[in-house]
């Protein structure tokens, strides 16, 4: 049905508003935090080392070699330098993300732009930045933002191929090629390698064009790999097994018969990460049914259905490894936005101001429960999930979520109604719950994130300077607590931690004291404890006399 009595204009939020809350969904939370544990406090100690004088050709760790590929930590860590000044490293070591999801999204959008018009490619921004997967990965140091920028900048790359001109498609094509491989090893630039072999077979007037973007983003990508086996310091440790891991970081490919069970794992969480751009994309295909091995259709699903297979055999599920299958979902998304019939687009209309208005109202209800203990059950339940969290009252986080609340309801009546307006929607919830979220909650996650408690405690223990030993201590406890306590935190195994006075042992809750490792049989227990609201895992501080002489 054609929306004659609707507005058939794409973009019908500003750009000044939506500038607005691009801001609000990418800044906070990204700014005024420690590093939580997983991913967000590991890869930050990367880029520590880089701009504490590590080495940039082959980035350490707590003296050893990183066995993951270096452009994002490179790149990071450059814009982290200068604002290091005036802000804490590891809010600093985030800024990064945002150029990373920039790239993503200006590359992508020139994409859509040649290959379709541009009032559909003035969507492109608000399905991807509303994709939860991306906002909650682009607030935490995440180095698959970068594999994913590279994915963009590929279908960019591919939109600008064109017969007998080889500027600027092949160039793009092999940026974005070289950008995945320097960011994630061979492994995610294997889809693309793939796209470009099928279309060197299938469009002969595009060969040439295609055998130099292939050519050149495999010299790109290589290029750090072959420099650095040539140039890096011999005496480097373990130098020849981390480079294999980073050019391809895959130990081992999943079992067969694990197949369907991780299969399905992964599209449970794609159909959470990437709504509601997968719906529509599948609306595409079904639109283009005729005329389906046109390159806009068959590249995007080809690098989609060769990345999933890849990620499903050999990644975890985890919400950030499907980045870079959202790209292509996007970019398919994005040519059906405008030609959803009306019932489909007020139903996702009617469903996005549903869900969102609910979950601000449970975000306010737990925000009452933290600090008034009302309701009495789902005060419990905050109490149960952090133990020892104590809140302390403030009224600026409580009236800026006020006008963020009262903004959203200003902005559903104001959007007219059109095929995008449950787009636009769903990105302006999505902007509302996260900043919500880190207004009201952020302390209560910080409490059971961060490693900020244990570091104090620690810091109490610590007596005399020097560094301390590790041994089963998990990389994102060593990176947190190496920061907080500006101390080289190396494991046992390496030569760096034979001049330690100290070793922090890391024990599973349910397990008895590990027999300490050679070298700290004299060693005095001086410190037990665990990080705060965890319990399954706790940590015990020794201290030794003198240290054994190499």
């Amino acid at each position: 049905m054609r929306w004659s009595t609707y507005s058939r204009q794409p973009l019908l939020m500003g750009w000044p508003v939506a500038l607005c809350l691009v801001v609000l969904l990418l800044l906070p939370g990204l700014l005024g935090r420690d590093p939580w544990r997983g991913d967000d406090a590991e890869q930050f100690g990367v880029i520590a080392a880089l701009l504490s004088g590590g080495s940039w050709l082959t980035p350490m760790f707590q003296g050893e070699v990183w066995n993951q590929s270096p452009l994002y930590y490179w790149v990071n860590a450059l814009i982290a330098a200068p604002f290091s000044y005036f802000l804490p490293l590891a809010d600093a070591a985030r800024l990064g993300n945002l150029f990373w999801v920039s790239l993503s999204v200006y590359a992508l959008y020139e994409g859509a732009r040649n290959l379709l018009s541009t009032d559909d490619a003035h969507v492109l921004p608000f399905l991807m930045l509303g994709a939860p997967g991306l906002m909650l990965s682009a607030h935490e140091t995440q180095p698959d933002l970068a594999i994913m920028a590279g994915y963009a900048v590929f279908f960019w790359g591919v939109s600008r191929l064109a017969f007998e001109r080889v500027l600027p498609g092949s160039p793009l094509v092999a940026f974005g090629l070289g950008i995945t491989i320097l960011a994630g090893g061979l492994p995610p630039g294997l889809p693309l390698i793939i796209a470009l072999l099928g279309l060197f077979l299938i469009k002969p007037r595009l060969r040439l064009n295609t055998l130099i973007g292939l050519l050149l983003g495999l010299l790109i990508g290589l290029s750090w790999f072959i420099h650095a086996a040539a140039f890096a310091e011999p005496q480097t440790s373990q130098l020849a097994d981390a480079l294999l891991q980073a050019i391809w970081p895959i130990p081992v490919v999943r079992a067969w018969s694990d197949v369907p069970a991780h299969f399905l794992a992964f599209i449970k969480l794609l159909a959470w990460t990437t709504w509601p751009a997968w719906p529509v994309a599948i609306w595409t295909l079904w639109r283009r049914r005729m005329t389906f091995w046109h390159r806009e259709n068959l590249i995007p699903l080809a690098v989609l259905l060769v990345a999933l297979a890849i990620q499903v055999v050999t990644t975890a599920t985890r919400p950030s490894k499907t980045l870079i299958l959202l790209v292509p979902i996007v970019f398919l998304a994005t040519a059906s936005v405008t030609h959803l019939r009306r019932g489909a687009a007020n139903l996702l209309d009617a469903f996005t101001l549903t869900l969102f208005t609910l979950t601000a109202g449970f975000v306010w209800l737990g925000w009452v429960a933290m600090h008034f203990g009302w309701p009495e059950p789902l005060a419990q339940t905050v109490t149960r999930l952090e133990p020892g969290f104590r809140a302390s009252l403030s009224i600026i986080p409580p009236a800026l979520a006020f006008l963020l609340t009262i903004g959203w309801f200003v902005l559903m009546r104001n959007i007219p109604r059109s095929p995008v307006r449950g787009i636009q929607h769903w990105f302006t919830g999505i902007t509302l719950i996260w900043a919500l979220v880190v207004a009201l909650w952020l302390p209560w996650i910080d409490h059971g994130m961060s490693f900020t408690r244990m570091g104090q405690q620690l810091t109490r223990q610590l007596d005399a300077p020097g560094c301390i030993a590790t041994y089963q201590v998990n990389e994102d406890a060593r990176a947190a607590l190496s920061y907080q306590l500006a101390r080289d935190m190396p494991r046992t195994r390496i030569g760096a931690s034979k001049a330690c006075a100290w070793l922090l042992v890391e024990t599973p809750g349910h397990q008895p004291e590990l027999q300490l490792p050679r070298g700290w049989d004299s060693a005095t227990k001086v410190w037990n404890g665990h990080r705060r609201g965890n319990r399954a895992e706790r940590y015990t501080l020794y201290r030794r006399v003198s240290t054994p002489q190499p």
